[in-house]
């Protein structure tokens, strides 16, 4: 057979580029130190690559929220710890002004004194990391509290909620007391008050139809039909219009139902839910007349969970029931919607792929203060627990001590006490996340090591390799380049 002057220049040219390409190949592992470049080179070993990328990508993030969430909660432990110690100080002061021996102006200037805490107090409350307020709840771009003005009332026999709104502005406590006894809204009642602790008193009448205690720069508003008595050494109606913080973040508390179709039926809902609930009915019925069949979703509808069945009223879902009750009607039709809404004022970070950790905190929960509940017109003491109100209790305590009652002093000093193993008891909750925390971040620097070996055992290669393939490929390429060479200058002319 004879071969071509062609086919001989094809073969030596094939064998050229083919050494050449493995030289190439072998410099290029070289040059990036790894035994699997593309998912030829080993496709069982580049699916571990990726899952091992991906991998090492998850964990850096959780890295990341993990230290992001460490300083927010070390900062929180920070103020908590100072509070305690403004605690300690306003025990002292609250002792002191409770002694028997001190005069009334000795008690304002105390009062002065725990003023000064109560701001600092504010500024540790209204706290934030990175332009975020850590104590607002969900709220990161508003201030936790705000300073107002609120009212203590010495009499037992005035009804709760008698006391609608207090307005304006205050240095000191303003001591109201009432020198006629009546009906507000109905009768002529009068009442005299003192912004020097006593020292001096001016007059004012409450007219028949009129709620508002006109008190200077301030005016309190009163419940229309509320029952006001004199005030003497026996007791009768005393008002303090004192100062008050109120919490402007928002809460964990109230659970809201939105409906959606023409039901007009009452909702009640029972548990603790971390995100929205979907409620669709999938028959048509009746509230009173179960079983009522229906579904669930907890994606927002992207999925559902179907054939629920309810014997009565009460449909379960993850993390709690919704009961149906007779409203304006009681009846349901199929596609009639449900949205379980909580307060979701927790913000929350992944740890891992199956734990997240809380960051930030409900103010009212740790310092107390007042608080305007959604749909409420006006704020009351949040929690109502006194020995769960640090904000409130100091505050009572400033009017009492401003306004010379020793009695009312003697309460607050016993309240302190619960109110401050109230705020170490939040501290420990924010120390026990810290700890959380740190664990999380020890497991997870373990996985990104374990992880960064396997990758490096899947395609990283062995140097000593390396060199032994690059220069085999060199050697290798200079023979056929030699080869070649030698078989093109081959002619009939040689053997002549």
């Amino acid at each position: 057979m004879r071969i071509s002057t062609n086919q001989i220049f094809n073969m030596s040219l094939y064998n050229l580029n083919s050494a050449m390409s493995r030289m190439a190949e072998a410099q290029m592992r070289n040059s990036a130190q790894k035994r699997v470049l593309v998912p030829s080179d080993d496709p069982a070993a580049m699916g571990g690559i990726i899952n091992c990328r991906s991998f090492g990508l998850e964990t850096k993030q959780f890295i990341k929220n993990i230290k992001t969430a460490t300083s927010w909660l070390t900062l929180a432990d920070g103020v908590l710890q100072q509070t305690s110690t403004d605690i300690g100080r306003i025990k002292t002061l609250a002792e002191q002004a409770a002694t028997g021996t001190l005069t009334a102006e000795q008690r304002r200037s105390i009062g002065q004194n725990l003023r000064g805490i109560l701001g600092n107090l504010l500024n540790k409350s209204n706290t934030e990391f990175g332009g975020k307020s850590i104590f607002a709840g969900h709220k990161l771009d508003t201030n936790a509290y705000e300073q107002v003005l609120s009212a203590t009332t010495t009499d037992p026999n005035l009804p709760a909620g008698s006391v609608v709104a207090v307005k304006g502005a205050s240095d000191t406590s303003v001591d109201v007391r009432f020198t006629s006894g009546g009906t507000v809204g109905t009768d002529s009642i009068t009442y005299k008050y003192s912004s020097d602790g006593g020292k001096t008193w001016k007059n004012g009448t409450l007219g028949p139809g009129k709620t508002k205690l006109d008190l200077g720069p301030n005016s309190v508003e009163l419940k229309n039909g509320t029952p006001v008595t004199e005030h003497n050494d026996k007791g009768g109606t005393r008002i303090i219009v004192r100062p008050a913080l109120q919490y402007k973040g928002d809460d964990n508390d109230e659970i809201k139902v939105t409906k959606y179709g023409d039901t007009q039926v009452n909702t009640a809902v029972d548990g603790k839910f971390k995100s929205d609930v979907l409620v669709r009915i999938d028959n048509n019925g009746d509230v009173n007349t179960p079983p009522i069949t229906y579904s669930y979703s907890l994606d927002n509808g992207a999925s559902w969970v179907h054939s629920n069945v309810s014997a009565d009223n009460r449909l379960e879902v993850p993390g709690g029931s919704l009961t149906l009750s007779s409203g304006a009607g009681s009846t349901i039709s199929k596609g009639d919607q449900f949205v379980i809404r909580p307060n979701t004022a927790d913000l929350r970070l992944d740890i891992s792929q199956s734990r997240s950790i809380r960051v930030n905190n409900v103010g009212k929960e740790i310092f107390g203060g007042i608080y305007t509940k959604p749909g409420d017109a006006n704020p009351t003491p949040s929690p109502d627990d006194k020995s769960s109100n640090l904000f409130e209790t100091l505050g009572r305590l400033i009017g009492y001590v401003e306004t010379n009652d020793k009695k009312g002093i003697g309460e607050c000093v016993a309240e302190l006490k619960k109110v401050h193993e109230h705020v170490e008891m939040r501290a420990a909750e924010i120390g026990a996340r810290m700890n959380r925390a740190a664990s999380a971040e020890k497991l997870a620097d373990i996985r990104k090591d374990n992880n960064t070996a396997l990758l490096s055992r899947l395609e990283d290669a062995d140097l000593g390799e390396l060199l032994s393939e690059l220069n085999q490929s060199k050697l290798i390429y200079e023979a056929v380049a030699r080869s070649s060479k030698m078989i093109s200058d081959m002619s009939i002319l040689n053997y002549m």
